[in-house]
Order: C-alpha cells, then structure tokens, then sequence
C-alpha cells in the first residue's frame, strides 16, 4: 500500500504539474514578446514621493490627467525593508532594483547636491549605501541601474538629490546633475533622466516634521503641492522631444502611513488606454518598485542585470474610461488602507470568539450526564463552531462584492464576513446531512477547498486585500497562495477528502477511499507548489506528508516517524525538482521559485533562508496567533479527546466521534501534520498551524458533539443500539480503524 500511494502521489503530481508549468511558461513567453518588440528611447523618470491616485484629478491635475490618458497607468506598491517607505529608501531601491534601505539618517532627510570633479558629479551617499545593503539579506546593489547605464556607453542625468541616488553609478558617479528643473540645460542628451519633485512630500518634511510621526496635513495645503508638481511636470514634457519616454510615479510614502502610489507611463514603449501589466504582481494595473529599474532599462534598450529582481511591464487590458479606471486604482488603496486599520482588530475578536467557544463547549462536554441543557448547549455551540470554521473562507468570497466602494468600508467588510459565515453555516446545518456525524464539516471543508483552488485557477483574485489572503502594503506576495490562505485550502481540502472517504468507507469501500485522499491532496499540493498558480514553496513541503498520513489512516495502515519523514522529504524532492525546472527558463520567465534556485546554486542563498527563519520565530511572539494555537490544541487533547464525563469510565467525545466516523481522525491527523510542518517551512511560521486550528478544531468539534449527542441519546433509549441506522448516522464497526 505504501508503494502504491508513493507512486500514484508522484504520477499525478507529474501530471498536474507540467501543463501547469507550461501555462506559466506561456505567460511569461507573452511578456517577453512585448518588451522585446519595444524600440529603444530616451528615458525620463519623474520621482514624485507620496503620489496616489487620490490625488490625480482633471482639476487638480491636468497634466498628469491628460498623460494618463494617453498613456498606460497602474498602482505602485513602494514597499522596501520597513513598514513603511521614506523616500531616500525608495530611490536607493530605484538604483539597485530590489529593496534597499538607508538607516543611518533620519527617515525624510535626503543627501545634499553631488559634488562636481572634472566633467563628472560624484554622489558621495551612494557607495556607502551599496556597502551598507551589500550586508542586508536584501544584497540590495546599489547603483545598478548606474552602472548598466555606463558600460552600455549611455549616459545619465539627475536633477534633485533624490534623482541622484537613484542615477548614479556604484562609485556614485552621474554624467550630469542638476539641483531643479528650471537650472538643468540636457533634456535629451541622456538617455536616462531621473528627475525628483518633492512637492507632495515637502508639507510633510516641513518644520522639521519627519515621516516617523504622521504630519497634519490639511487637504488644501496638499491639492496646493499636487498642483506645483503638475506644472512643474508641464514644463518639463515641454521641454521633451515627442519621442521621449516618460514615467511618472509616487516612488515611496510621504509619513509613516502607507499607501499604494500612482505610476503612469507615457511614449512610444507603452500602450495608450491600456493598464500596466506586471509579472511580479501578475496582475493588471498593479506594479513594484523595483519593477520601475527594469522598465527604465528596457525601455531604454539596455540590458537588466541579473541583480534587479524586477521586471519590465508589459500591456495589460484594456483599462476603458479613465475616470473608472482611476477609481479602480483608488479602491485597490481603499481596501488595502481598511486591511491595515481593521486586521489587528478582526484577529483579536476571532480570537476571543473561538476561546469563548471552546470555553462553552468544554463546559457543556464536562457537564452532568443527563443534564437537561447540556444538549441544546452542545447544539449552539456546534453551530457557532461551524460558523467559525466558516469564517476563513468567507474573508474571500466576500471579495465578490464591491465593499471598498461603501461609505463606510470597515463595517461593510466585517457584516459581509459575517453575514457569509452564517450563510455557510446555515448550508451545513440545513439539510438532513446535519444528523450526519461529519457531513457538515465535510460541506464547509468543501467549500473551502473548491473555493480556493478555483481562486488559484483564476490568478487569486480573492486573496488580494483580503483579511486572510495578502495586502499589497505588506509586500510579501502578490499571486499565488499566501501563507494563511495555504493554511485554509490545505486544512479544507485534507478534511474534504476525509469526510468523502468517510462516505466510502461507509460502503465498504475502503480502496476508493484512500484513491480520493491522494487524488484531492496531489491535486491541492500541485495548485500550491506550482510556479504557475500557487507558487508556494513550502506548501508542497506540508503537504505531501499530511496527505500520506490521511491515506495511511484510510487505508488502515500504521502511522510511523519513519513515513511521516520519508514523504517530507519527498516533498522537499518534488519542490526542489519545480524550482529546478523553473530555474532552467530564460532568467526574464522564471518566478521567485526559479530565483530561489539560482541563488542556491551561486552560493547567495543565506540571507534569504535567514530573512525566512528570522521571519518565522518572530512569528512566535504574536499574541493572538499564539493563544489561538494553545487554545485550539489544549481543547483538542483535553476537552475533546481525553474528557471522560461518564462517571470516567466512557471515552472522550473524539473518540466516540472516530469510532462512528474513523475518516475524522485521518482528517485530523494529517492537518496536525501539515500544519506543524508549515509552521517549520513558512515564514508566516505560527500564523499556519493558528488559521488550520481555527478550521479544523470547530470541524473535529462539530463531529464530536453529534457523536456525543447520539451517544447520549442510545444511553438513554438502550434499544436504539439494536435498531439499524441510517445512512446519515454513523458508520459501524465493519468501517472502524484499527
């Protein structure tokens, strides 16, 4: 049996993961064929700090507006090494094209003008920032963009300090230098400008106001600095030849309040009336920092280095009247903004809910046999637990509906988590199923599970500005399957297949049962780790010993250290094969998974599996996830499996609930798997076995009452024990596992 399952798991893995390979394959073919095909110009990058589409208008800005129009546009995430983005940070990370960061001055103070030697300018703020970010787990080169410009015997112009840093070579050295528009005399002698304005952000930085503390900016003091930037922006585009390409974005924060910045991009390398396209996003009309290096290189037909982890952008779709377009990009940053001012909040009352759940329920399961409230108690308490399991899914489908257009998005968002919770919950427990002992859970499982794979197959639209997906102000993943979303999709699909196998078991058809166990986890562990969908690398590592375990348990086989170690590491194979096969792509096709492999072969992969780890343990000190973890687990074992309230001579409520349903302990052990090993591999670290308890517990839970419930009720009437049950009641001993 054990061959069987190694070999069936490693055949549809293999299946699954080559068209997915393949499709993201094509995508990226298509990106390259359209920055191939662009015809090299002069290239001008103005540096705006602090612009967001809330800003843009006909009114307040015409020129801006009018270039949209004719141009291409997208969000800018402008996340770097903090929280938040000063604006020298977003420069240096314009000139390395990854993230840099300068900490050794405070966050808004900018270097002064380059010094000029002989026909050159020598920023002296620049070698020293390369030093610095060479021994971050960033390796940020600062100075790249620089130095490709001059091997390439080009040249390049930086007007404003800011500009500087970004153009400058690794030994700081610019071809000219100018410290405003009206003084620089080379428009269209270099072919790369770089251009700061820092009229948004100087109302911020005023007085000697920094960043680090929100300013009081009031709205007519900064429409007056979006205007100022607007007509500078005018007389600079007159001063241009009509060939010249130009791209104009808000390059970092203006305080310690993040948003996602406006980009527009104009000239004859991008597409009028069309969204930006990124592949670091993969999204339309949503783009990185680091994005702009690449962009600026290719557009002006120089060479990427292999140190830029950007890429150039491509067309993206048809964006239609840009009054909506630009309203779209805003609600991008609405909901983004409600993310940041709610998650903390939400987590805290999830928390508190599930507590106060288990609480209840431990109370009840502990109360006196024959209690009278003891079985409605049980009852709402399993309602609740299943409303619960239903709430991680909910925080995505209800990404359906528009809520970052209400007045008031904050409290939309919450009833429309609540209001589908409960909808789910209803659908569980509507039907005749409810008397079932795991038909309810399998249901929400389900739902979960298709939920998410089919938000996978879609390009994950669900799980951007979602409260358990990702937030592009955080910067950690922009496609594919983030860390708690991994957590929900494997915790609902292991329990899905449970609760089918369940079913088969049931019907004496226990070689069915475990075909569906290994069928539904090879199917989620290639939507995870493939570098087209989930792109997750340590979900493949999770996954296949969790899916073994369920499979074993099915199949009635013995669950051992040595197997639970012997299909970690072949997860580890399979993952380290895709980021092979992804890193033998042209470097332009390859994702981080590709990356990742690169940097282990060159010997660079230190600082980023430092950064990972380092990421994990911190993980370890967040409150809320750490008290889910402990209180999921210690009702698990106590509450759940070791209460013993007949007199102390019966079984714990799980263990009624796995001898009327053996598949739940499949389920249930092989998400305890799963989820302690991605609590090993993910950087998210404690944040994956915290959203899998508040999934999987509710469900074990939910099952254990209805076992309880139906013990309780054969105690009462002896004669039921002898009387045949129905299909929905229980399973028999001929199912049970031994």
């Amino acid at each position: 049996m054990l061959r069987r399952i190694l070999v069936v798991l490693t055949a549809l893995m293999a299946g699954i993961l080559i068209p997915a390979l393949a499709g993201s394959q094509a995508e990226n073919a298509r990106a390259i064929a359209d920055t191939s095909g662009r015809t090299a110009s002069n290239v001008v990058l103005i540096g705006v700090p602090g612009l967001q589409w809330a800003d843009l208008s006909p009114v307040t800005s015409p020129v801006l507006w009018r270039l949209a129009g004719e141009g291409s546009i997208a969000s800018l995430s402008v996340r770097t090494v903090g929280t938040w983005t000063c604006p020298m940070d977003g420069w240096l990370t314009v000139s390395a094209g990854t993230r840099a960061a300068y900490p050794r001055v405070p966050c808004g103070q900018l270097p002064g003008d380059p010094k000029r030697q002989g026909g050159s300018w020598y920023s002296q703020t620049v070698p020293t920032a390369r030093q610095i970010n060479m021994k971050s787990n960033f390796r940020a080169a600062v100075g790249s963009l620089g130095d490709v410009v001059h091997r390439a015997g080009a040249g390049t112009a930086a007007i404003g300090p800011g500009a500087a840093l970004a153009a400058a070579d690794s030994q700081g050295r610019l071809d000219a230098y100018a410290p405003s528009p009206e003084t620089f005399r080379g428009w269209g002698r270099y072919r790369v400008t770089i251009v700061d304005l820092e009229n948004v952000v100087r109302p911020y930085l005023g007085a000697g106001v920094s960043p680090q503390r929100t300013a009081k900016v009031g709205v007519a003091q900064r429409t007056a600095a979006v205007r100022e930037a607007d007509a500078e922006i005018g007389k600079i585009l007159a001063a241009l030849a009509p060939n010249t390409s130009v791209i104009v974005g808000g390059l970092s924060d203006e305080s310690n309040i993040p948003h996602l910045r406006a980009v527009v991009a104009h000239g004859p390398a991008f597409a009028p009336g069309h969204y930006i396209r990124s592949s670091s996003t993969r999204r339309d009309g949503m783009t990185i920092l680091p994005d702009v290096t690449a962009t600026v290189l290719a557009t002006a037909g120089l060479q990427i280095p292999a140190q830029v982890v950007g890429v150039p952008w491509t067309k993206g779709g048809t964006r239609g009247d840009l009054s909506g377009a630009a309203a779209k990009l805003r609600g991008q940053d609405v909901g983004a903004q409600t993310l940041r001012a709610t998650l903390p909040g939400f987590f805290i009352a999830f928390v508190i809910c599930q507590l106060l759940v288990y609480a209840v329920a431990t109370l009840a399961l502990r109360g006196g046999h024959g209690t009278g409230w003891r079985p409605r108690v049980l009852a709402l308490a399993r309602t609740l637990a299943l409303a619960g399991a239903a709430v991680p899914v909910s925080t995505y489908l209800v990404n359906l509906l528009p809520w970052w257009k209400a007045a008031q998005p904050d409290p939309t968002l919450f009833a429309g988590v609540i209001a589908c919770a409960a909808l789910l919950a209803a659908v569980a427990l509507g039907g005749p199923w409810r008397r079932d002992v795991m038909a309810p859970g399998t249901i929400l499982a389900g739902i979960t599970a298709i939920v998410s794979g089919v938000d996978l197959l879609r390009g994950s639209p669900l799980q951007m500005n979602s409260l358990m997906g990702y937030s592009p102000l955080v910067g950690g993943r922009y496609y594919g399957l983030g860390n708690i979303a991994f957590a929900t999709f494997a915790t609902g699909t292991l329990f899905f297949a449970a609760g089918i196998a369940h079913v088969l078991l049931r019907r004496d058809r226990r070689g069915w049962a475990v075909a569906v166990v290994i069928v539904l986890g090879a199917i989620a562990d290639v939507l995870s780790g493939s570098p087209g969908l989930g792109a997750k690398f340590g979900g493949t590592i999770a996954l296949v010993p969790g899916t073994a375990v369920a499979a074993l348990i099915v199949a009635g086989k013995r669950v051992t250290l040595t197997r639970v170690l012997f299909f970690a590491g072949l997860g580890v194979a399979i993952i380290t094969t895709i980021c092979y096969l992804d890193y033998l792509r042209p470097p332009g096709q390859r994702t981080h998974l590709g990356r990742f492999a690169e940097q282990v072969l060159q010997g660079d992969a230190v600082p980023v599996v430092t950064r990972k780890m380092q990421a994990m343990l911190h993980t370890v000190g967040n409150i809320p996830l750490t008290l889910l973890v402990a209180g999921g687990l210690l009702f698990l074992f106590y509450a759940l499996l070791r209460n013993k309230d007949r007199g102390g001579k019966g079984t714990g409520p799980l263990a009624v609930a796995y001898e009327r349903a053996p598949a739940l302990r499949a389920g249930l052990s092989a998400t305890l798997v799963t989820s302690m090993s991605g609590f090993a591999v993910e950087d998210s670290g404690i944040a994956v076995p915290a959203i899998a308890l508040t999934l999987a517990v509710p469900l074990a839970f939910a099952a254990s009452a209805r076992a309880h419930r139906l013990a309780d009720e054969s105690e009462a009437d002896p004669e039921s024990a002898t009387r045949p049950t129905s299909s929905a009641e229980g399973a028999g001993d001929s199912t049970r596992l031994r």
